[in-house]
């Protein structure tokens, strides 16, 4: 049986307090969610640029993944009970909240509850979920 865990998005941050995994792009987090059954995860959108200055694949890339993979692997997400936006990129924060509430309208991730943080600065270790 996979591990259930919580999944951190994000290239700068470090994640809340408790125990969580931290992807820090998006090739880090598709890896988690194929070898994992997370219980929590937690978005950023803004995930940086490669060595030429491009932009990497975004949280937005990512959610887009999540729900992929929760259509094609249900079991695998039915332990997911909060996706937590994070991101201060105010329409990187709409888009991703936009698919997952289209998905949650089509029956994808249905357990799964949308929390948004302020948009703020301060470090995230603050934040506690219990």
């Amino acid at each position: 049986m996979p591990h259930r865990v919580r999944i951190f998005l994000d290239d700068e941050r470090e994640p809340p307090l408790g125990k969580w995994l931290v992807a820090r792009d998006a090739t880090q987090f598709c890896a988690l969610l194929r070898d994992y059954e997370p219980t929590i995860i937690s978005f950023d959108h803004d995930l940086g640029c490669d060595k030429r200055g491009a932009e990497l694949p975004s949280g937005q890339h990512c959610m887009r993944q999540l729900i992929e993979d929760a259509m094609d692997r249900p079991a695998a997400f039915e332990h997911l009970r909060m996706v937590v936006l994070h991101s201060a990129n105010p329409v990187g924060r709409a888009n991703m909240r936009g698919l997952l509430e289209s998905a949650q309208r089509h029956g994808i991730l249905p357990s799964a509850r949308l929390v948004e943080l302020p948009v703020t600065s301060h470090p995230l270790a603050t934040w506690r979920i219990t």
